[in-house]
């Protein structure tokens, strides 16, 4: 059956074309397998929660009828300002108006951070912990949009009253002039009985939800499955979560018919700006595949602290596949953990994933600076082999590999790089760093992440920033390490045709390059047409040297590593490093997103 929604409808309509319904959760109360739910453009100001599961080859689709035009929104837009002095102003709101859930008596975590959030025209503006901090703000220096970070809101509740004080400063400008929301709901499609499968979400904008820190406990982002199985989220647009953007937690609820476990996919969406995470699985959620999605802008207010904030957040990640996606401007990539088994990050592109570009390294702040540093790529607890392919890992931060069992393969490496081993580079090299691994001898060369076929374009960086990586360095070689037991695979190189020797190294067939001896050149260039590389590393690279990797228990049966980043198979058996087989490709769009 297909169900019509319209918010400008009437009341009274009944769900068909003629006379659609006015909201998604009408549509939603009903709809069961096989039904499609077409969602007319507009603002839904409502949180949807789907009543009903899909089944495998009849799923439950919730399609928006044009591309982003279905809006479903958490917050709402909100006048009677009062002028109190100067640029501050103040909302009282009864807490009768907020129903079940205020946003702004709800901590987010255990800091001052409460879930709820106040947008002008659209930008987030920053809580602090005292009503002085208004009318006296300071910049966060840690934002990359410092001058934003004085427009500042605190909040208490008046118990007298029971009511919701609300001040904020908002410099020159006239709160009920402008647009400003105040964030009310605390998902957009969530559904409240655990369990529900098969369902597809396309096309949606969804954003601006009051969601608390996403963990163990807690499983809410602007959209998530609560334990379902088989969920499609496709060419949506989601954003400015206070936390999470989309959740895929927890442990799953076994379905009836079956006993099989079925994949989240995750596609060619939009997931931006948002506090803790753009993605996240807690608990074990069943094999995601996360797939050419365009990540970007998580945590750059630095508002919200942790190590594991990042783009995408799996504990644990089983089976997980992380696949051609672009990931920048983010306090971290990717953060895996709480065991890793069976997953593979390949042909990403990552970019400008750490602290903005401007900051100063003192006594005082450096342990702080030090929980806000992010890297391209960090895992924890790999057990057997992890795989890292054809990907461009081009932060300050590239790479911080905290388990034995990661195989990286045909990457471009420009950025800073720690990994568990067994012994240490050379002293004070602060760009190429061995977390020091105990009771581990040189007989077992595979006790450690190995390398094989990547380039490594050693980054000249900023001066503070080698500062603080060195620091950071030394924190995390005093820190105890997880070590697991590495599988009984081993790596080969192809001789000849139908031939391969075994390696008895982690390291074989890489580049290493120093932009500091060779004028080697690595930006990107971001518009409209996509994501391209603007590099010169052609002059300085040859075609051919390495040998293709294969990766397995024996010869005979060992995996192949011949596909490049564009998908393009690597002929023969002799290779080029990096994540091209070609040079002339280096010119090639690395990413754009379709809809």
């Amino acid at each position: 059956m297909q169900i019509f929604v319209d918010i400008n409808a009437s009341e009274n309509g009944n769900g068909s074309q003629e006379f659609p319904f006015k909201y998604i959760q009408q549509a939603a109360d009903i709809a069961q397998p096989g039904d499609y739910v077409q969602v007319m453009p507009g603002e839904y100001h409502e949180e949807v929660h789907p009543q009903h599961s899909g089944t495998s080859d009849k799923p439950i689709i919730y399609a928006s009828a044009k591309q982003n035009r279905a809006i479903i929104t958490g917050a709402d837009r909100v006048t009677g300002w009062q002028h109190v002095a100067g640029p501050v102003w103040q909302l009282k709101l009864p807490n009768a108006n907020f129903g079940n859930y205020n946003p702004y008596n709800v901590l987010v975590d255990q800091t001052f951070n409460h879930a709820g959030e106040i947008f002008l025209n659209n930008k987030a503006m920053y809580e602090v912990d005292q009503l002085a901090k208004v009318e006296t703000p300071s910049e966060n220096k840690l934002s990359r949009d410092r001058k934003f970070t004085c427009y500042t809101w605190y909040t208490e509740q008046l118990p007298a009253e029971d009511a919701t004080v609300i001040y904020a400063n908002f410099r020159a400008q006239n709160p009920n002039e402008e647009y400003v929301e105040l964030t009310f709901r605390e998902t957009c499609f969530y559904p409240e009985k655990a369990g529900l499968n098969h369902i597809i979400l396309s096309g949606f904008t969804m954003t601006k939800a009051a969601c608390r820190w996403a963990s163990s406990q807690y499983n809410k982002g602007i959209l998530g499955t609560n334990r379902g199985q088989g969920w499609k989220i496709a060419k949506c647009d989601i954003s400015h979560a206070k936390c999470s953007g989309i959740s895929l937690g927890r442990n799953i609820v076994p379905t009836l018919d079956d006993d099989k476990v079925y994949s989240h996919q995750i596609k060619n969406n939009t997931i931006h700006d948002c506090g803790q995470t753009g993605i996240i699985g807690v608990e074990g959620n069943p094999s995601p595949i996360i797939e050419h999605n365009s990540i970007y802008n998580i945590n750059v207010r630095q508002n919200l602290v942790s190590d594991d904030v990042s783009a995408i957040n799996l504990s644990p990640a089983i089976g997980a596949k992380i696949l051609r996606n672009c990931i920048h401007d983010c306090t971290r990539g990717i953060w895996l953990g709480g065991k890793v088994e069976d997953t593979q990050i390949s042909r990403n592109v990552f970019y400008n994933n750490s602290l903005p570009d401007s900051f100063e390294v003192t006594d005082e702040n450096r342990e702080d600076l030090v929980t806000a540093l992010g890297e391209d790529i960090e895992i924890k607890d790999s057990m057997g082999v992890t795989l890292i392919d054809n990907n461009f890992l081009l932060s300050d931060c590239a790479l911080k590999l905290e388990s034995k069992g990661i195989l990286l393969v045909h990457n471009l490496i420009n950025g800073s790089v720690e990994w568990l081993s067994n012994t240490n580079v050379a002293e004070k090299d602060p760009y190429y760093h061995r977390l020091h691994q105990q009771n581990v001898t040189e007989s077992a060369p595979y006790d450690s992440s190995c390398f094989y076929n990547n380039v490594f374009i050693r980054k000249n960086l900023q001066s503070e920033m080698a500062k603080l990586i060195a620091f950071a360095h030394e924190q995390a070689s005093e820190q105890p390490v997880n070590n697991h037991i590495s599988d009984d695979n081993a790596a080969y190189v192809g001789l000849a045709s139908g031939q391969r020797s075994y390696i008895p190294a982690n390291k074989a067939g890489n580049i290493f390059m120093n932009n500091e001896q060779e004028d080697v050149k690595i930006d990107i260039n971001s518009n409209e047409d996509g994501v391209f590389l603007d590099s010169n590393i052609c002059d300085y690279l040859n075609e051919d040297t390495s040998r293709v990797i294969a990766v397995g228990t024996t010869p005979e049966t060992a995996r192949d590593f011949d596909t490049d980043f564009l998908g393009n198979h690597r002929e023969g058996i002799s290779v080029t490093a990096g994540p091209f087989d070609v040079k002339e490709e280096y010119s090639r769009r690395l990413f754009r997103l379709l809809f």
